[in-house]
């Protein structure tokens, strides 16, 4: 454990109240930094950034992003249906993938219109021609974009525009997935400068596709958060209720989910029954509880059920848009809660096992880009008291790829975005009163309020800068890694 100052014991903290003293001199370059870490048990990432399950912050685009960049996004379930949101999760896996298995297929009947479609709905042009239109009848042929991209005719048959399968250059399905040998395909793709390579079977149907375009973003995105696969990965909060979370998480299974997060602003009892169904029912999924703010609650959980917990998410009223502790008198000041909480952890490790501590909220947001692009220091500073990962929403809300509205604010005179939190009124008109445990109530008192963001554009410009930034802060101190500031870190109060 790091080195807390005497002054800090049995006090309540921010991020803003502590500083990390730097007692070494760097002996290496700030790129030389890996931010390798456990998000879950069983899940690394190669940086320690998470986007929250908000309804401004983390459907699709966001997931995507996050996941390029090492971390991973977990999609709300605010006002998304289950299906609406089984969709955001299409869109993340379909986005990378090594073999694209059960591939959206059309027939020679249907039009440039149904292939745009496909482009609106999944993001990619590229569309095998089959007989009858199903993966269980024969390749006849395939569109690319090149073939509908300075089309106007969108009433074109497919058959007129398609490259027939006697031209087509296919691999055998022996020869790749069944040995699954990405490297071959990719290079039959390479060789004969393919945009699309359909796989098929002894009997010529489809069973995957791999694009060219996969190949450029696994050379543009090295930290990505991948299955094995070659799929991004993806989380997805699901309700604290038993009976609404069960279909959920099937439907989000057969999707290809990587996990869940049981998303409430305090875990409740039910949530335990809920990690157990899942374990029970889909050991490969993780589980992460949340939210805990205190050592008892991690023993307690522990204790109850450390085999269906792969990870805890620590806040309890410290975020941006949350007025819990204004409203009600509870919660916790957000680094002294990571520090107990994780300490709490620790003291269980060598009878359960290791479970890792998630920092969710308290992140602050700068006034303005320029002020943003430059404050990672709390990021460095939850990782230093023990977290694992840090959990944002607000740090994210301005971007492009979060879900918030874009507006121009006259009264500042600049860009914003809108930003929720899940216990506004605004929100629980939705389904955020399922987070705070409330939905059946008539009166219902808010826990959050609705701000705007400054607007910062695209992540993928501010996120490798805060990922470089984070980076600057270990090497200031002399730490390699997040395992080295964990264990000596000094932090002291300002």
């Amino acid at each position: 454990m790091p080195k807390l100052h005497p002054d800090l014991q049995n006090k309540e903290f921010w991020y803003k109240d502590i500083t990390l003293i730097p007692n070494q001199l760097p002996d290496f370059e700030r790129d030389e930094v890996d931010l390798t870490t456990n998000f879950t048990k069983r899940i690394r990432l190669k940086t320690p950034f998470v986007s929250a399950p908000m309804d401004t912050v983390t459907e699709a685009k966001m997931a995507i992003l996050m996941s390029l960049m090492g971390g991973i996004g977990v999609i709300h379930y605010n006002f998304l249906t289950i299906d609406e949101q089984i969709k955001e999760v299409e869109k993340v896996k379909r986005f990378q993938a090594g073999f694209v298995f059960n591939p959206v297929v059309l027939s020679s009947q249907n039009t440039i219109r149904d292939v745009y479609n496909i482009n609106e709905k999944y993001g990619f042009f590229s569309t095998p021609i089959t007989e009858d239109g199903t993966l269980n009848s024969k390749l006849v042929g395939i569109v690319t974009r090149r073939d509908v991209r300075y089309r106007k005719d969108m009433d074109t048959k497919l058959k007129d525009i398609m490259t027939p399968r006697e031209k087509l250059i296919a691999a055998k399905k022996s020869e790749t997935v069944d040995k699954n040998d990405l490297h071959f395909a990719n290079e039959i793709l390479r060789k004969n400068n393919l945009d699309t390579l359909p796989i098929v079977d002894e009997k010529d149907k489809v069973v995957a596709l791999v694009t060219d375009s996969d190949l450029k973003k696994n050379m543009q995105y090295p930290l990505a958060t991948k299955n094995e696969n070659k799929q991004l990965k993806v989380f997805i909060a699901v309700e604290s209720r038993l009976g609404l979370a069960k279909e959920r998480i099937g439907k989000g299974y057969d999707a290809g989910i990587d996990g869940i997060v049981i998303d409430a602003s305090v875990v409740f009892k039910e949530q335990l029954e809920i990690a157990k169904y899942c374990k029970e029912n889909f050991p490969k999924l993780d589980i992460v509880l949340g939210n805990i703010g205190s050592a008892g609650m991690v023993r307690e959980i522990i204790e109850a059920g450390f085999d269906y917990c792969d990870a805890l998410k620590v806040g309890m009223g410290p975020g941006a848009a949350c007025i819990t502790q204004e409203e009600l008198g509870t919660g916790r000041a957000q680094a002294s809660a990571v520090w107990d909480c994780v300490k709490a952890a620790k003291k269980l490790e060598k009878k359960y096992g290791f479970l890792p501590i998630i920092a969710d909220g308290g992140i602050r947001i700068a006034d303005t880009i320029e002020q943003e692009m430059t404050k990672p220091g709390d990021i460095t500073k939850a990782l230093a008291l023990g977290a694992k990962t840090c959990m944002m929403g607000s740090l994210l809300a301005g971007l492009d790829e979060s879900s918030g509205e874009k507006e121009f604010d006259y009264e500042e005179n600049r860009m914003v975005k809108k930003y929720r939190g899940m216990g506004s009124i605004e929100a629980m008109e939705k389904r955020g009163a399922l987070r705070y445990g409330i939905e059946k109530m008539k009166i219902k008192i808010p826990e959050g309020k609705v701000i705007k963001v400054p607007y910062r554009g695209s992540g993928y410009d501010f996120i490798p800068k805060l990922i470089a930034g984070v980076k600057q802060s270990f090497q200031k101190q002399g730490f390699r890694n997040i395992k080295e500031l964990q264990e000596e870190a000094d932090i002291r109060p300002i």
